[in-house]
């Protein structure tokens, strides 16, 4: 009796476990909101809209990184979770990386300072918002196994989406050193290139992590 009284006051002030499942699904709208304006940004070429879309994504990403944080905290604070402690804090990490990425990418074009986005480079803007919207569908439906099949049919659909990312940017490359003779211009391309390539491997991660969790429970 007394262990049934103790269990029931420790799990009433312990954060919900379906509050993680809110947290997440708040982190993977930042994700998606940054993809929707990394995919425009890499559409411009006028530095008044690429400083608008730029700031847009400074702000998801600080919206994103205090998701990331609360996220923690309840972790801290909880002690019951709906998976492995080492599992959300795995996810909440990859879906966090995924919107660092895309902030890296106007960033260091910035660094770089004037010089446009390339086609390939807005296709792999499209790429990314697809595999993060992806990412988005996955983790909607981690609150019930009952959805185990179409999660991990989910993750297998992002690999491909990622795979795609890595034709478009080798395509990318090689036009890039067949046609361009400018140092500058080839390491500032070079870099966004992967950086681009980068933002959609997180989302590949962010689907590992997903994956695993799944498999652990099904």
């Amino acid at each position: 009796m007394v262990a049934r009284t103790l269990g029931r006051l420790i799990a009433s002030m312990s954060p919900r476990s379906d509050n993680y499942f809110i947290l997440f699904n708040q982190l993977t709208a930042c994700t998606v909101r940054g993809a929707k304006l990394l995919a425009k940004l890499s559409l411009v070429q006028d530095p008044i809209a690429f400083e608008q879309l730029f700031a847009g994504i400074q702000k998801t990403e600080g919206e994103a990184d205090e998701v990331t944080k609360n996220i923690f905290l309840t972790l801290h604070k909880s002690f019951i979770t709906p998976f492995d402690r080492w599992e959300i804090k795995d996810l909440a990490t990859a879906l966090d990386d995924m919107i660092d990425y895309m902030e890296d990418i106007p960033q260091r074009a910035k660094l770089y300072g004037p010089g446009g986005f390339t086609p390939e480079m807005a296709a792999l803007g499209q790429i990314a918002l697809r595999a993060t919207e992806k990412v988005q569908e996955a983790v909607a439906l981690l609150s019930d196994m009952k959805n185990a099949e179409r999660i991990l049919k989910i993750c297998q659909e992002i690999g491909d989406i990622e795979s795609e990312a890595d034709h478009v940017m080798r395509a990318g490359m090689t036009r890039l050193f067949a046609e361009t003779s400018d140092a500058r211009k080839l390491i500032r391309d070079k870099e966004l290139y992967e950086l681009f390539e980068e933002a959609v491997d997180r989302s590949e991660d962010a689907a590992d992590v997903i994956h695993g969790v799944v498999l652990e429970r099904i």
